[in-house]
């Protein structure tokens, strides 16, 4: 519709040339009226050339972005002909792969001529996830908006958006404390610690194999057992990746990041399950550094997102143990106060869980 009318203007234009024409026997409207009649040929010549050699690519960040911080998906639109255009226009996707949530977007640039043409789409992710930017096609319209050519495209780009969370270095300390001893209580029954030839205060570089998890939590500092070797112990964690309309989830992930990224930073190792929508299973994954801790996150937002509180309760029970002591993270809105809880948003909790708490 909007070419038609184009096309109606620009009639009535040369009808007007040539009622001056006539009327004054003017040799200027006279070439006015050959450049009139000339020009759509031009024009629609200069698009059909431009969307032969006309390329297309997508850049975005190569590191993991936070959410709520902007960033940038840039497009080069690289033109080797001499033809500028005015008006095309991007027509691209934008998904978030780990909530499956997609929409659509168009983008209006000019094509500049014998050069490259770079245009900043500024983003910011209210949430978590994957994102996923893909060009579909771009559709060139001539100078005088009476002719268009669209040309379909497969260009695609995504970019990590990692949760935020709040430190929780004290909270964690102790519940790692708590976790690790009742383990070895329920791992090692009838452990004889009088064997123990020697016990002092941790100092920075012990193995944390050596640390005499039961005194320590009585003494409320970390206690070494000299010359004894035990069986390393690690916290379990458990990450509930179930969502609902309220988008709990994103409350869950910020409390998992602030609570794994505090273990890290006190080299407090840690083994954490997730059930993976992917493989229909648990996920295992060791986590004793902070590159193991984000290659960790990368794994979940390749995930999906599903929709059963307390599956990967459920499954951990099932497949690997229904006896062990665990920290679980997610949503529990009926739970108590205790030194064992650490609390987030949306009643969100991290809390210690298992037979012997």
């Amino acid at each position: 519709m909007k070419k038609i009318r184009n096309w109606i203007r620009y009639i009535v234009i040369i009808v007007f040339n040539l009622f001056f024409m006539f009327l004054f026997q003017s040799y200027i409207n006279l070439i006015l009226l050959i450049g009139l009649l000339l020009f759509p040929v031009y024009s629609i010549y200069a698009v059909k050339k431009v969307a032969e050699k006309l390329s297309v690519e997508i850049k975005a960040p190569m590191e993991a972005m936070e959410k709520k911080s902007e960033f940038y998906i840039r497009f080069l639109l690289h033109n080797p002909t001499f033809f500028p255009l005015v008006n095309a226009t991007i027509v691209m996707d934008a998904e978030n792969a780990f909530y499956l949530e997609k929409g659509s977007h168009t983008l209006n640039v000019p094509i500049r001529a014998k050069k490259d043409t770079e245009v900043s789409y500024p983003i910011v992710m209210d949430y978590c996830g994957r994102l996923i930017v893909s060009v579909k096609e771009i559709v060139l319209v001539d100078l005088l908006g009476i002719y268009e050519v669209t040309i379909p495209l497969s260009e695609t780009r995504e970019c990590l958006v990692f949760p935020t969370g709040q430190s929780r270095n004290r909270e964690v300390g102790q519940i790692y404390i708590h976790g690790v001893s009742e383990a070895m209580e329920s791992k090692e029954k009838g452990y004889d610690f009088s064997e123990v030839s020697g016990i002092r205060e941790y100092v920075p570089g012990d193995k944390l194999q050596n640390i005499h998890w039961k005194l320590s939590v009585k003494k409320d500092e970390l206690m070494v057992k000299e010359r004894i070797s035990v069986s390393a112990m690690q916290l379990i964690v458990l990450v509930e990746l179930a969502n609902d309309e309220e988008m709990r989830l994103e409350s869950v992930l910020e409390l998992a990041e602030g609570v794994t990224k505090s273990l890290v930073a006190q080299n407090l190792p840690f083994t954490i399950y997730y059930y993976s929508s992917n493989i229909g299973g648990l996920k295992e994954c060791y986590i004793g550094n902070e590159v193991e801790r984000e290659q960790w996150i990368e794994m979940v937002l390749y995930d999906l997102s599903y929709k059963d509180f307390g599956r990967v309760e459920q499954v951990f029970s099932e497949q690997v143990s229904a006896e062990s002591t665990y920290l679980y993270i997610g949503y529990d809105p009926g739970i108590r106060e205790s030194e064992n809880v650490i609390y987030g948003a949306q009643q969100t909790v991290a809390v210690l869980r298992g037979n012997t708490i």
